[in-house]
């Protein structure tokens, strides 16, 4: 109890002293949501639901037969740095086809690599899961994370994103991705710096945002 005690008020302090990392442009801090953490073969994934991106009003219109676009961005981050360890995304296209009543899925993603696959679905509900649902989402390779230090995941989900940089710089990483994980530039706007991209972004990047941050964890001795 007294080491649980002391790694809340540790928690506490850092929250208050990191506002780079935790605090939104508001002041508060950002929601922490418990994250599935997954290491196999030398691999860090996470597994987190971010289906609220999807309000009611953003899931009728699904049928509407335009196309809906959902890009999620995942930083690792040590404690204390403000550099990202490791960045990853996925996007997704949903698209209703109205004569065979279908969600058509197109989903990429990127992780020092790149993988596209193709789904149809019957419902909403399945389109929304697909897209937003990260089960053992590959995060970096473990030999990246240092042993005893401690850690945290980053994301951030937009719907709908309207800056035309952003999706050229997706389809940039896609085109040509990273070899293994590189460090993040200026110049990488896909990612941006973490202040930009979770502690004040702009609201007229997407018509909707989720963002949050997984609990603390500390890399286990391998």
């Amino acid at each position: 109890m007294l080491r649980a005690a002391l790694a809340a008020v540790c928690l506490a302090l850092w929250l208050m002293s990191a506002p780079d990392e935790a605090r939104a442009q508001n002041g508060a801090p950002l929601e922490r949501r418990t994250t599935g953490l997954h290491r196999h073969d030398g691999v860090l994934s996470a597994s987190v639901g971010l289906q609220d991106l999807f309000g009611p009003v953003e899931r009728q219109r699904l049928t509407s037969g335009f196309a809906t676009r959902v890009l999620i961005r995942v930083y690792l981050h040590r404690e204390g740095s403000a550099e990202p360890v490791a960045v990853t995304f996925q996007r997704s296209e949903i698209v209703y086809d109205i004569w065979d009543e279908k969600f058509r899925l197109r989903i990429a993603r990127g992780a020092g690599g790149s993988a596209e696959f193709r789904r149809e679905v019957k419902s909403a509900e399945e389109a929304i899961h697909e897209s937003t649902t990260f089960w053992q989402f590959p995060v970096a390779e473990l030999r990246r994370l240092q042993p005893g230090a401690r850690y945290f995941l980053a994301f951030r989900a937009d719907l709908n994103p309207i800056s035309e940089e952003l999706l050229s710089d997706v389809r940039r990483w896609l085109v040509q991705p990273a070899r293994g994980q590189r460090r993040v530039g200026a110049g990488d706007s896909v990612f941006g710096s973490f202040v930009s991209i979770f502690v004040n972004p702009r609201i007229e990047d997407s018509e909707r945002q989720v963002r949050f941050l997984s609990q603390t964890f500390v890399e286990p001795a391998r």
